[in-house]
């Protein structure tokens, strides 16, 4: 069953004839949407958490536009926004202080803004359950997009896990096994493409648990970065948003 134009959550900011809607509507055209691009049709969220100091979710930029192309495929109107990025790698002393903050500025957006459905884009540890959370307590439909994990590292003809031989290989520079030439090369190799870490640790620990509850694509949270796959997965949850029109 698809809902009616007036059903929509989003109806009640631009629906009717009340100085409220005149006001939003008008504000649409200041932000160049002319009344056909979004009136009647299903207001999507993409909640992005890209940002230039979180390499695991260094490529969400690009992978929203394509999100945002499925929403448009499928009727709805795409709307991006910037939340918190809680990188893993970076964030001191722990980004696990501030998932709740992700959780909450998700639940907020989802609340405050004229808003049908939701596409929530993470991976690093802390990004998923936050988003899931967030989205969940707003109780708006929802599908998770994960990073998916970047590619193995090479070291000398030999695989590297980026969560796991990072701490083998400074053992073994402690022990004078390798050197500062060995651990430069390491320091190369070890992380090579966006993603997060591809070894079993939280980040695909909690894409695996986002896949198996039905938040996600089938297959999704396996998807690494590089492969084609990963553009087409992007596009299908923009135009599989879980049935704000149902």
């Amino acid at each position: 069953m698809t809902r009616k134009p007036e059903e929509l959550r989003s109806h009640r900011w631009f629906g009717g004839e009340g100085l409220r809607s005149f006001s939003h509507r008008s504000r649409m055209r200041q932000l160049g949407y002319g009344a056909q691009e979004h009136l009647g049709k299903p207001f999507i969220a993409i909640l992005n958490t890209w940002s230039d100091i979180n390499p695991c979710h260094m490529h969400l930029r690009e992978r929203a536009e394509q999100v945002k192309r499925g929403v448009l495929e499928a009727g709805g109107f795409p709307l991006e926004f910037p939340v918190a990025t809680l990188s893993e790698t970076f964030q001191k002393p722990t980004p696990m202080m501030y998932r709740n903050l992700l959780a909450m500025e998700t639940e907020e957006l989802l609340r405050s803004y004229p808003v049908d459905g939701a596409v929530l884009m993470g991976g690093c540890d802390k990004t998923t359950p936050a988003l899931l959370m967030g989205a969940a307590s707003a109780g708006l439909p929802a599908i998770f997009v994960p990073a998916g994990p970047m590619l193995r590292g090479n070291y000398r003809g030999q695989p590297l896990g980026s969560g796991t031989d990072m701490w083998k290989y400074w053992d073994d520079k402690r022990a004078g096994l390798i050197g500062d030439c060995e651990l430069a090369e390491l320091e190369c190799g070890l992380a090579r493409s966006p993603g997060h870490c591809m070894t079993m640790g939280t980040a695909s620990t909690m894409t695996s648990a986002a896949e198996a509850l039905g938040v996600t694509m089938p297959g999704a949270a396996s998807i690494g970065w590089p492969r084609p796959a990963a553009a087409g997965s992007c596009r299908w949850c923009g135009k599989t948003w879980p049935s704000a029109r149902c």
